[in-house]
């Protein structure tokens, strides 16, 4: 209760100066590692979890409010929490025809035991998983000052700007991050990042140096921002740890509309199988051509064992898609999708990979999109909500079929049947 009360406090003495000010937008959302784009394994460790808040002040000042909490179950079995407040100002100008951003940080981490285990404790008991107890590597607060910039330079091609971004943060008495990306943005909305960390722990205790290892070498993340509704992840692929946050933003509600009509359409869906597994689903699309990647990962809800075995199935697509006009709010479309699918079956801890292989695969998608491409909008997006059906056939699967645990086996198809609802998010970057 203490620590609950300190978060409190210190997030009103952090909004209260910024109430005679325009926010322009109010994002709040959560984070967990399950989001890993079929790249990542979900290890239920590292990064776990969080929960984010970040207020934007004219469009000029953002302040960033991350309580996170971080497992190790892997090396030390020991657990910390974190609470990282950081306000910045981006300045931004031009020249030689690169674009340039400067935007300098200030802000302040926490890191102890805030009581997240009970919060992480209370999701896994209500999705019907295993309690996660360990003990904190430190349960006294310590409180430590952030500075910090990033230095970003990009040019366009046409609407689509790519460059470089250099970023550097040192927490006095706990931590160092370097980081060198390159960078790809479509328009105002989604931004594609690619490069290296660096990450060096100074008196951070044995969990969080162990987090600093996992969190060095080559990462791939990306944001979007789809007005209402946002997207983010990020990858460490020498740990194959990831982490996504999704979330909304209240005040593009009170925007003024600036759609036209949209250049691409970013899409988020859910669709169940046969166990009951979400299988989640991020997309792009240009006109009629689209890209995909899909995955399901966690426990089996088939393995009645109740052992620590964990799954990704994930698959990488990209195909062909057709609407048609049934009446002014039903709109039917058809997707042919053709790439690859992914079988990774492991043991988390210690880790043990039991299956890894990949398979070619072919899907059909069909569904009822529900109103017409810019009817519903905010701000520069259109927003069309959509039920879906897919069936997908997974080749050659009969010898992988015999050769892996008896468990995993009907999660490989041949035969793989979804249905669910998305909501495809068209983006106007003029």
């Amino acid at each position: 209760m203490k620590h609950r009360s300190l978060l409190i406090v210190l997030m009103l003495i952090c909004l209260s100066p910024l109430s005679a000010f325009k926010v322009t937008h109010l994002h709040m959302g959560t984070g967990n590692d399950w989001y890993t784009m079929g790249l990542g394994d979900n290890l239920d460790d590292g990064l776990s979890f969080g929960g984010h808040l970040m207020v934007a002040i004219d469009n000029l000042a953002f302040l960033k409010i991350d309580a996170l909490g971080f497992t190790d179950r892997a090396n030390t079995g020991y657990r910390y929490d974190q609470i990282n407040i950081n306000l910045n100002s981006p300045l931004t100008f031009a020249l030689a025809g690169i674009t340039y951003t400067v935007t300098p940080l200030v802000g302040m981490t926490l890191a102890g035991d805030f009581d997240f285990e009970r919060v992480q404790n209370n999701v896994h008991r209500g999705l019907n998983l295993a309690g996660l107890d360990l003990p904190y590597d430190n349960t006294e607060t310590q409180y430590h000052l952030n500075l910090g910039s990033t230095l970003e330079g990009t040019f366009p091609l046409g609407w689509i700007r790519v460059g470089l971004q250099a970023s550097y943060l040192h927490t006095f008495g706990r931590e160092n991050s370097l980081q060198t990306v390159a960078v790809m943005k479509f328009g105002s909305s989604l931004t594609l990042k690619a490069g290296y960390s660096l990450m060096h722990n100074l008196t951070g205790g044995e969990a969080h140096q162990s987090m600093m290892d996992r969190l060095s070498g080559p990462t791939f993340s990306y944001y979007f921002d789809g007005g209402l509704v946002t997207n983010s992840w990020i990858f460490h692929a020498n740990s194959g740890s990831s982490y996504g946050v999704i979330g909304i933003d209240v005040m593009q509600l009170f925007q003024p509309a600036s759609y036209d009509h949209s250049d691409f359409f970013y899409s988020l869906d859910s669709l169940y199988d046969k166990f009951g597994h979400s299988n989640r689903s991020f997309s792009l699309a240009f006109g009629p051509i689209i890209i995909q990647t899909r995955h399901k990962s966690g426990p089996m809800k088939n393995d009645t064992e109740g052992s620590n075995r964990r799954m990704t199935v994930a698959s990488w697509m990209m195909g062909y898609q057709k609407e048609w006009e049934a009446t002014a709010l039903v709109y039917p479309y058809l997707k042919s999708l053709w790439g690859f699918q992914r079988f990774n079956l492991y043991q988390p801890v210690p880790y043990n990979t039991l299956t890894e292989e990949i398979r070619p695969a072919i899907a059909l998608e069909a569904g009822i999109k529900f109103g017409r491409d810019g009817q519903w909008v905010a701000k520069n997006n259109s927003y069309r909500p959509r039920i879906s059906a897919l069936i997908k056939y997974v080749l050659d699967t009969r010898t992988l079929k015999q050769s892996v645990e008896s468990v995993f086996a009907p999660h490989i198809g041949p035969w793989i049947f979804l249905v669910g609802f998305g909501l495809d998010i068209g983006h106007d970057p003029h």
